[in-house]
């Protein structure tokens, strides 16, 4: 009997010891249970969602649940894949990156000024994030090199895209189409194992997102911000949308989605009359024009967070709103002609030449344009004297709106390409081969603000409430910003940052911190405009657009 009650006892210890060690581990810090990435749990009797962790302290702040949309509207998505590198953190369960093509600042401030129509959804949004009211690009501005930008977070020095120079090996004016020697922030979404999804945005195509693969998908509907943004409905509410192969619908709401749209661009560029635009001929009536598009743009804006509270996801989405450049107003004749004169004058022979142009034998300065900024290649030697004395010389013409040097052009991440020295016109001046002599029109290839001064939003999930930021960013650091956002390591090639001024300690709700900036104690030019709250933390479109 002894070997008996010996096993017995033996038993009984192992029984304890497995209870020991369970008890620990379930304790343990360094051995946490799955970790609650913005989910909810349901609750049965009310068969409505019910938030937790930051979304719950934030709706408790607010007011309580609205359950009058309990079924359909309050359906939980269920919780969405998860890439291997979530363990890091995410701060969002799904990041939207909206880029509006040519949206200025300055339309934000125009819009929201006294006597104007206001941005009422911009506005929703940026109650419930941040505003950067000192977003700026880089250099050239022009769509290509700083879309391709945005989505590598790497200016064009890295990426290679730097739309239009003079290969001075081949003696030829080439321009650089879609190229791009970095990695986008949808492949680095794509190497996480997450899904992602692209409206138009164009630098994606191929590049993290394809036509034919749901889980990463790539469509082009075309057509205005309001045709673009229904299918990016379509896409949450995982409907069927149209690609080469015909409906497909995707197997679940994409981490990542990217929604691109240039009607601000198109109106400020005030040539053609696509997207229902009409012209215009002078600068106020430019002006209420652009005012007036962003208003449509807002509008239609609201469609989608509807589309984003209906299906429950909305507190566990950031939004990140921002473009690629801005607009500068141009119109009177060419200041050109003035420009090659004085260059004459201090002995060079140039040429201004267009994309597939060779230099003639003889040409000592080539200069490239697209009608704003000048490009500077010198096909001789000369002297730091030589070089500063054309910038003296230009610098006291009426028309000289600034410059960038070599030294500053690399500093500021521009491609060894670009030129030797940059020169651009104050509006509504320009270099355009022609004069505007009706009319007005819009250009952005310039250093001036007008065209690298930016909107920029971050809003939802992960996001500070409420706050402005007045220091300086850059476009380039959308995408390391979405990459901390989701969790994920940034693209391999980025150089900006992380927005960590705009983004909440990972588990701490919004409420939790001070606001850096209360829109009710900011007056004057680039103010928040007074946002309404809304009864329970959520809202329908009625509620924000008056129709």
């Amino acid at each position: 009997m002894k070997w008996q009650f010996r096993l017995l006892l033996f038993g009984a210890a192992c029984v304890f010891l497995l209870g020991v060690a369970l008890l620990l581990a379930s304790s343990s810090p360094g051995r946490p249970a799955a970790p609650a990435l913005g989910g909810s749990l349901v609750s049965a009797a009310a068969d409505v969602a019910v938030p937790d962790g930051a979304e719950a302290a934030e709706i408790g702040e607010t007011g309580d649940i609205d359950d009058s949309k309990a079924g359909d509207e309050m359906t939980r998505e269920p919780e969405p894949s998860r890439g291997p590198e979530d363990a890091t953190g995410a701060l969002a369960d799904y990041v939207i990156y909206i880029n509006w093509d040519g949206f200025a600042y300055d339309y934000y401030v125009w819009a929201n000024s006294s006597g104007g129509p206001g941005t009422p959804v911009l506005n929703f949004l940026a109650s419930r994030g941040v505003l950067f009211t000192a977003t700026r690009n880089g250099f050239p501005s022009i769509t290509n090199p700083m879309q391709t930008s945005i989505v590598t977070g790497a200016w064009p020095a890295t990426h290679g895209n730097t739309y239009r120079y003079y290969d001075a090996a081949e003696n030829i004016v080439k321009q650089t189409g879609r190229e791009n020697a970095a990695e986008t922030i949808a492949e680095a979404v794509e190497a996480s194992g997450m899904s992602c999804a692209s409206v138009q945005q164009f630098t994606l195509d191929g590049r993290g997102a394809y036509a034919r693969d749901p889980s990463h998908l790539y469509i082009q509907p075309g057509g205005p911000w309001r045709s673009r943004v229904a299918e990016a409905v379509k896409l949450l509410r995982r409907e069927p949308v149209n690609t080469p192969d015909g409906p497909v619908v995707v197997p679940e709401i994409p981490r990542f989605l990217a929604i691109y749209a240039d009607d601000l661009d198109a109106a400020g560029h005030n040539s053609g009359i696509g997207y229902g635009l009409s012209l215009v001929f002078n600068y106020d009536a430019w002006k209420t024009k652009m005012i007036k598009q962003l208003a449509a743009m807002d509008r239609d804006l609201g469609s989608l967070v509807d589309a984003l509270m209906d299906l429950g996801i909305f507190e566990r989405t950031a939004v990140v709103l921002t473009a690629d450049h801005g607009m500068s107003p141009v119109s009177g004749k060419s200041s050109l002609p003035d420009l090659l004169a004085t260059l004459s004058q201090l002995g060079y022979t140039c040429e201004l030449l267009a994309p597939g142009e060779r230099a003639r034998d003889g040409t000592d300065l080539v200069l490239v344009s697209s009608g704003l900024a000048v490009q500077f290649y010198f096909r001789r030697d000369i002297t730091l004297s030589q070089y500063d004395a054309v910038i003296e010389a230009l610098s006291a013409k009426p028309y000289f709106g600034g410059y960038m040097s070599l030294h500053e052009l690399r500093k500021a991440g521009a491609h060894p390409m670009l030129g030797q020295l940059l020169i651009w016109p104050e509006p509504p001046h320009h270099f355009k081969t022609q004069g505007l002599f009706f009319g007005i029109a819009g250009q952005h290839d310039s250093g001036d603000d007008t065209s690298r001064h930016v909107f920029m939003l971050l809003s939802g999930a992960g996001v500070r409430n409420g706050a402005v930021v007045d220091g300086p960013v850059e476009i380039i650091d959308v995408a390391p910003t979405i990459s901390r956002l989701l969790g994920i390591r940034p693209p391999a090639n980025a150089t900006g940052r992380v927005l960590t001024e705009a983004l909440l300690p990972a588990g701490a709700p919004a409420s939790d911190l001070q606001r850096e900036t209360r829109s009710e104690e900011r007056s004057g030019p680039g103010a928040l405009p007074r946002a309404q709250e809304l009864p329970g933390g959520r809202t329908t479109r009625r509620d924000y657009i008056s129709d």
